[in-house]
């Protein structure tokens, strides 16, 4: 996912972005990365492969021939959701998918009252490898005014940059209106895979504005915030001999430029960053973090992707999505677009985090309106990661005292 970087602003019709998306094909950036961690999944079936994130909506829940009908109102802007890798293993290309089917991506399911809970069992939902790799699920909590709203991608499909892109996109407040006589008024949505119970969801949230008051005191950025809070988490989570040197973690970064297309693929680099969790002092631990983070190597990344051979491009992925140096993975993930669909507003929501083999947990940071929300996930024999997202909490609010005596 993403990536020390917001989004790519969303641009309208007449944008370059959507120009080259739909006639230039051949400018766009190889999809190596796409093959490499395409592979990397079909050999490692259990970890956690599929991101996205889960919505909460205030209103009526609509029927899934009316989510249907908002994807193919939405599809000019987003030509991603009917196209798939496609081809020999470590030789697939992008193309647009035959007899493509909006309602043939469109679920739903009964979950439990209590939205963390519905959040978990989406964190274990498969999408189906046999169209493109994609879903939206309508979770009918048993509440009138309120309804959850998933959108679930396999990672080789998208990055967390490309996810933040389509869900501004499919839910932008500002878009024109789905026409309403475009919909059935019954049905529950396409068939899914077997889901799993292999994963865990917790999640806590604090005021965006914390982080932002933080960010702006000390100069560093948000990301940095969510990092060093994460640091302090670690540091009361660990065991005593487990934090007396600092403890590495995969940060991705965006590498995505704004002229290429902003829905498809992944476009990503990585840094090992280092966190203090040695460091008794707050302040202290989000200085040596914001040093770490200060200048990331895009440029470099890059030039390295673009010129790296094909058949190599596969143990790259596989080196940088499935590491042994770091126990976590940390993203961010940012949607600045109000969000609304049928004048029901998204009111907050809960980011599903990746999980790649060898880490023992994997972390997102959800920012959208005024809330940040610390998601993590892990296998769900590992139960004691769900203290961990009261305890990042917890130093967000001591950053904030440090910095605001």
């Amino acid at each position: 996912m993403n990536q020390a970087q917001a989004p790519a602003p969303v641009s309208d019709a007449r944008s370059p972005v959507r120009h080259m998306a739909e006639s230039d094909p051949a400018a766009e950036p190889d999809a190596g990365q796409d093959r490499g961690m395409l592979e990397w999944a079909r050999l490692r079936p259990h970890d956690g492969f599929v991101i996205g994130a889960v919505l909460r909506l205030r209103g009526p829940a609509p029927t899934p021939g009316r989510v249907a009908a908002l994807v193919r109102a939405r599809l000019p802007q987003l030509p991603v959701l009917a196209e798939h890798l496609d081809g020999p293993a470590r030789r697939e290309h992008w193309r647009r998918a035959d007899a493509f089917d909006a309602a043939q991506h469109v679920h739903r399911i009964d979950g439990p009252a209590d939205p963390a809970h519905c959040a978990e069992l989406m964190a274990n939902q498969p999408v189906p490898a046999d169209r493109p790799r994609w879903g939206l699920w309508l979770i009918d909590t048993g509440r009138h005014d309120e309804y959850l709203l998933a959108y679930r991608v396999h990672h080789a499909a998208q990055d967390g940059a490309a996810v933040a892109h389509t869900i501004s996109r499919l839910l932008d407040a500002r878009a024109p209106a789905v026409p309403a006589g475009d919909s059935p008024t019954s049905g529950r949505g396409a068939s899914t895979p077997p889901r799993s119970d292999s994963r865990l969801l917790a999640a806590a949230g604090v005021p965006a504005d914390a982080l932002r008051a933080v960010s702006r005191a000390s100069g560093a950025s948000l990301n940095d915030v969510y990092l060093a809070a994460l640091a302090g988490a670690l540091r009361n989570w660990l065991a005593p001999a487990q934090r007396d040197q600092p403890v590495p973690v995969r940060v991705p970064f965006s590498l995505r430029l704004r002229h290429e297309r902003q829905d498809r693929g992944n476009r990503i680099g990585y840094t090992r960053v280092l966190l203090p969790v040695d460091d008794p002092a707050a302040e202290r631990r989000l200085a040596r973090v914001a040093e770490q983070t200060n200048c990331l190597p895009r440029d470099r990344t890059r030039r390295l992707l673009e010129r790296m051979p094909p058949e190599l491009m596969w143990e790259h992925t596989s080196t940088v999505v499935s590491p042994g140096d770091a126990l976590a993975s940390a993203t961010l993930l940012g949607i600045p677009t109000p969000l609304a669909f049928d004048n029901s507003p998204v009111t907050g929501g809960l980011a599903l985090p990746p999980l790649a083999d060898g880490h023992l947990f994997s972390t997102v940071l959800f920012l959208h309106g005024g809330h940040a929300t610390f998601c993590a996930t892990a296998q769900t024999r590992h139960q004691h990661v769900r203290d961990l997202p009261g305890l990042w909490a917890r130093e967000v609010r001591e950053l904030a005292a440090t910095t605001h005596p």
